[in-house]
């Protein structure tokens, strides 16, 4: 995980380590807004309660590991401390939040980017719809070449929306 990665996730590890419900529950909110692909991983480490006893020390330095540590029906931060040769035993630090409530937060966020990545695609269409009028006035546009490049965008756009369906989940 990058620095900037790091420094985003942090705000969602100390919630965990105070056992503070709304301030994770901002930021996740946060999170999701300035790095999409973390916020994802962190509420899969968060929702996921399988716990490995031990680690890989290759896995720590390729970064495949939890930042959080379920146990006893709680969600604690992780602290992994030295124990067989190359391995490193999994621990709880810090105070922890219910797992059902951390559960609940985590998956209410990430509905509610789902509805903002559903939301800013639909804008894409009202903006295809308006460009698409736009054409027919442009004074030395290609008819063959915009009408091909109409078909590819609403393509794209129609697969765009079917990518995000839920039904298909």
């Amino acid at each position: 995980m990058t620095d900037k990665a790091k420094n985003e996730a942090q705000p969602v590890i100390d919630a965990i380590v105070l056992g503070d419900a709304q301030l994770l529950d901002h930021a996740l909110q946060r999170l999701s807004t300035t790095l999409p692909d973390v916020f994802i991983r962190v509420t899969g480490q968060l929702i996921d309660p399988s716990q490995p006893e031990y680690v890989s020390c290759l896995a720590i330095g390729i970064g495949y590991i939890s930042d959080f540590y379920h146990a006893e029906g709680k969600v604690f931060g992780a602290v992994y401390t030295a124990s067989a040769f190359l391995a490193r035993k999994a621990g709880p630090s810090g105070v922890g939040i219910e797992y059902e409530e951390v559960k609940r937060i985590a998956l209410k966020a990430r509905a509610e980017f789902d509805e903002i990545v559903l939301k800013k695609a639909v804008q894409v269409k009202d903006a295809l719809n308006e460009l698409d009028k736009m054409l027919v006035g442009h004074s030395f546009a290609d008819r063959k070449l915009t009408s091909l490049a109409h078909v590819d965008l609403f393509k794209g756009h129609a697969l765009l929306l079917a990518a995000l369906n839920p039904t298909v989940r």
